[in-house]
């Protein structure tokens, strides 16, 4: 079976805030981005969610992650890509956060990304005490 990306559902809430909290920070919820569903991208694969991105109208890139086992498929570089063209007709800037030793940095790079500032401790508020994660990030722009 292939991929399938389709936009955000309610059908596909409780996997993605499971995917997202296990990845990231526990608690995270993403219903807000249901009220916009042309703004996110779902990858499935069969009926489940192996990745998902979301971009806010302002071009903030709140969230993108593919499944362990699943990376270095093409699968984020694809919803990258939607994402971009997204927000492409708003004609602003997008931006993101991301963590400091986030491997992912090769793949906006590779869209055009830039760092701008570096964020000391900006995943404090996130992180449950005693996280061995990286606290700080980089703060990236795509100028339009």
């Amino acid at each position: 079976a292939s991929i399938d990306y389709v936009h955000f559902h309610d059908r596909h809430l409780s996997q993605v805030n499971e995917m997202l909290s296990r990845q990231f920070w526990p608690g995270i919820d993403v219903t807000e981005h249901l009220s916009r569903p042309d703004l996110s991208v779902i990858a499935l694969y069969q009926r489940v969610v192996v990745g998902c991105a979301f971009i806010l109208p302002d071009g903030y890139i709140s969230y993108i992650m593919v499944l362990p086992g699943w990376q270095r498929a093409g699968i984020a570089r694809f919803m990258m890509h939607h994402l971009l063209q997204c927000v492409q007709s708003y004609g602003k800037d997008v931006t993101l956060h991301v963590s400091a030793n986030n491997p992912a940095m090769m793949l906006y790079q590779s869209f055009g990304f830039k760092a701008e500032e570096f964020v000391v401790n900006f995943y404090d508020k996130y992180l449950p005490e005693g996280s061995r994660e990286c606290r700080n990030a980089l703060f990236l722009r795509r100028r339009r």
